[in-house]
């Protein structure tokens, strides 16, 4: 089974999840929300704060979202 890492969609910008994450993997960017790979664990805590269900788990094999550069 691979490892599950935390992707943003559909962000509002609430800021709930920057609050819950534990490894601090959630960053702002440009008005969104952008989770650093390397720093997340897949353990689900910013799914379950999120408002409107922006963000959710997936395998972190296939996981779209760029690496950060900062």
């Amino acid at each position: 089974m691979s490892a599950l890492i935390a992707e943003v969609r559909a962000c509002q910008g609430c800021g709930a999840c920057l609050l819950t994450c534990p490894e601090h993997a959630i960053r702002p960017l440009g008005g969104t929300l952008l989770v650093h790979p390397e720093r997340c664990t897949g353990c689900g805590e910013c799914v379950e704060v999120c408002p409107v269900d922006a963000i959710v788990l997936v395998s972190a094999a296939s996981n779209p979202n760029p690496e950060p550069t900062s």
